[in-house]
């Protein structure tokens, strides 16, 4: 029998719809999948490996009005203590990855390490830079993601995604409206499917190197050995958030065991047993300190998603 803490209102239905699927887990933590190992359970977990079980399943969870959430590496969102009142869907085996000359294809779900380790097996050079970036290919193109200089908008060519009628569309890169954090799939409700990448031949040895000076300076300069989503807050206009939060006095700033990062004030870490609520904390504090001392109000790049 399904456990209590599963969505009220349970049906036979959705029993069956747990049995047809091998692939779905219920009342799972979220903890076990984020970023900073914080989050209630969502009452579905869904591991999806192809486009034919992502659009079956959809169909399904919408005849029983289940809500869907649709991540990948969850490296960009914050899971409330409270959990998910619906069905999260996980990309992460969507992972198929193909060059032909130096056009490199990949599926969603791969992590842009992969991609980036891919290309430099395939002697392609342009993703060195964004070779640390912690998320998957479709959330790196739905907020083009960058990192020491390199952009999506600048190795994107296309894009696949599905629509609101589960219909496949492609973009041009033209199409995605490339912005700062932003593309043409911000606040839109279509999932991304494929994302074709531009790279150049190049000598594999020199690639090598500069992906090693990459990570080299990450390491340095971010704590990579916390769990945390990375940068918090997006990039203010005419301001770097972690500087404002650093000159506000908050670096060290600690709840329980949430904390801004005393390498980089633009990280809120997880030392160790910091919940969700804890985190909130933190951000509200940070939020509340710099916009009364600079006049600067600071806009999360972190989702925060789940039962308040």
């Amino acid at each position: 029998m399904l456990q209590k803490k599963c969505m009220k209102g349970l049906t036979r239905n959705l029993e069956a719809l747990l049995k047809k699927y091998d692939f779905i887990r219920y009342n799972e933590p979220m903890s076990n999948y984020t970023a900073y190992k914080t989050g209630g359970s969502a009452d579905i977990v869904a591991h999806v490996e192809n486009t034919g079980q992502l659009i079956s399943l959809l169909k399904d969870l919408r005849s029983l009005n289940i809500p869907a959430y649709i991540f990948g590496n969850c490296t960009n969102i914050l899971v409330t203590d409270k959990g998910i009142r619906g069905a999260v869907i996980l990309t992460q085996k969507l992972n198929d990855i193909k060059a032909e000359d130096n056009i490199v294809t990949c599926r969603s779900g791969i992590s842009m390490a992969k991609l980036a380790g891919f290309a430099y097996e395939n002697s392609l050079t342009g993703a060195e830079a964004i070779s640390g970036i912690p998320g998957s290919v479709g959330g790196a193109v739905y907020m083009n993601a960058g990192s020491y200089g390199t952009q999506m908008e600048d190795i994107v060519i296309s894009s696949t995604y599905l629509d609101e009628d589960l219909n496949i569309h492609t973009l041009s890169l033209k199409e995605h409206e490339f912005g700062c954090r932003r593309s043409f799939y911000t606040d839109k409700p279509f999932i991304i499917l494929e994302a074709k990448f531009s790279f150049n031949k190049g000598d594999k040895e020199s690639i090598k190197k500069d992906m090693i000076e990459y990570a080299r300076r990450r390491k340095s300069s971010q704590p990579l050995e916390y769990a945390s989503c990375g940068s918090v807050f997006k990039r203010p206009l005419g301001h770097f958030a972690g500087k404002l939060i650093e000159d506000a006095g908050l670096k060290g700033y600690t709840v329980n065991g949430a904390s801004v990062s005393t390498k980089h004030a633009g990280f809120i870490i997880n030392t160790g047993n910091a919940t969700s609520k804890d985190i909130l904390t933190v951000m509200d504090t940070v939020k509340t300190v710099v916009y009364n001392k600079y006049g600067v109000d600071l806009e999360p790049e972190v989702r925060i998603i789940g039962e308040e």
